[in-house]
C-alpha cells in the first residue's frame, strides 16, 4: 500500500522503475470520465531536485526516462468527488515497478474513473503498489480502479487498496478487469467488502480472468459475497490448484460455506471446489490491516 509523507510537495508521487534510462515513458489523465483529461503534472529524475512540469492532454503526451528512477507527482484538482490520476497505460518494456507516496489517507467519497488504466499493459512490471483509501466510506461513481493491473503478465502477485470502510458502491465496473490478463499471478487480495450494502453491475467483472497461474486468493471476512454470487473469472484450469487463505477461523469457515455449490457460492464458481482448499495461513504476516500469508506482496 502507498505510503503517506505529509510533507511531501504533491498530493500523490508515483516512483516509477526502469529497467534502463532509455527512451520515453507515456502519459495520460482521467478525472470523472473515461475521456482523457487535460492537466498538469510535475516529474523529476531520480528522488530529489528540482520538478519540470508537464501538461498532459490527450493520449499521446511523454517524457524522457533520463534515469532508471524518476518521479511523476500531481495534485488531485478535484472536481467534486472526482480525483485527477495518471495512466502509465502500455509502458511495455522498460517500466518494471511502480510505488506510490500520499499526502493524506484519501477519505470520504471517491468519485468516477479513480486510479482508471492505471498500469493497464505494463507487461514488464514486477512490483505494482495500491494507494492508501483506506478513509474512503464510499465510491460515488463507475470504474473505481477498473483495469487498474489488466495485463501486467509480469507480476507474481497483487495486493488491494484498504476498502474495509466502504458502505457504497455508486456506478458500475467497481474493480472490473483488475487484474484481468495478469498470467504469471500465483497470489491475488481479494478487496475487503465487510461493510459494503449496495453495490452497481458489473462490480467485479472479470476481476481475475485469465489468471492461469493463480494458486493464491488472500480472503477478507466474506462481506458481500456472503448473500451474493459473484463471478470473479477465475480460470477453469485453476480448479484443484487454487487455494484461498482466510484470516481466522471464522472467516475460513464461512469461505467454506461458499465453496459448495449451493448459492451463495462465489467460491465456488471461482474454481474453488472444495472446503478443504479454504485454510488458514500457517504463518501469518503481523502488522497489516488483515494478516496476509506468507506470499511476497506487491
Amino acid at each position: 500500500m502507498a505510503s503517506i509523507n505529509p510533507t511531501q510537495d504533491y498530493d500523490a508521487i508515483h516512483t516509477l522503475t526502469f529497467s534502463s534510462a532509455s527512451g520515453t515513458c507515456w502519459i495520460s489523465l482521467f478525472r470523472g470520465s473515461s475521456s482523457d483529461y487535460t492537466g498538469t503534472v510535475y516529474y523529476r529524475a531520480g528522488t530529489s531536485g528540482a520538478w519540470t512540469s508537464l501538461s498532459v492532454s490527450g493520449n499521446s503526451t511523454t517524457f524522457n526516462v533520463t534515469s532508471t528512477t524518476m518521479q511523476v507527482a500531481h495534485d488531485w484538482n478535484k472536481s467534486g468527488d472526482n480525483y485527477m490520476t495518471p495512466s502509465f497505460y502500455g509502458q511495455s518494456t522498460n517500466l518494471v515497478g511502480i510505488s506510490i507516496t500520499q499526502k493524506a489517507v484519501l477519505s470520504g467519497t471517491v468519485g468516477a474513473y479513480f486510479m482508471y488504466y492505471y498500469a493497464f499493459g505494463c507487461s514488464s512490471l514486477t512490483s505494482l503498489d495500491v494507494p492508501d483509501t483506506s478513509g474512503i466510506t464510499s465510491v460515488g461513481g463507475s470504474s473505481f480502479m477498473r483495469f487498474y493491473a489488466q495485463g501486467c503478465s509480469s507480476l507474481t502477485s497483487l495486493s488491494v487498496p484498504y476498502t474495509s470502510e466502504l458502505t457504497s458502491v455508486v456506478g458500475n465496473f467497481f474493480m472490473g478487469t483488475y487484474a484481468s490478463g495478469c498470467s504469471n499471478l500465483t497470489s491475488l487480495s481479494v478487496p475487503d467488502t465487510s461493510g459494503i450494502t449496495t453495490v452497481g453491475t458489473y462490480f467485479m467483472n472479470y476481476y481475475a480472468r485469465d489468471c492461469s497461474s493463480l494458486t493464491s486468493l488472500i480472503l477478507p471476512a466474506v462481506g458481500w459475497f456472503a448473500t451474493h454470487d459473484i463471478d470473479w473469472s477465475v480460470p477453469s484450469g485453476r480448479l484443484g490448484y487454487l487455494k484461498g487463505y482466510a484470516n481466522n477461523v471464522t472467516d475460513r469457515d464461512n469461505w467454506r460455506a461458499l465453496a459448495t455449490s449451493t448459492s451463495p457460492n462465489t467460491l465456488y464458481i471461482n474454481y474453488i471446489r472444495s472446503a478443504d482448499d479454504v485454510i488458514l495461513p500457517q504463518t501469518p504476516v503481523v502488522g497489516e490491516k488483515y494478516a496476509l500469508p506468507p506470499f511476497r506482496r506487491a
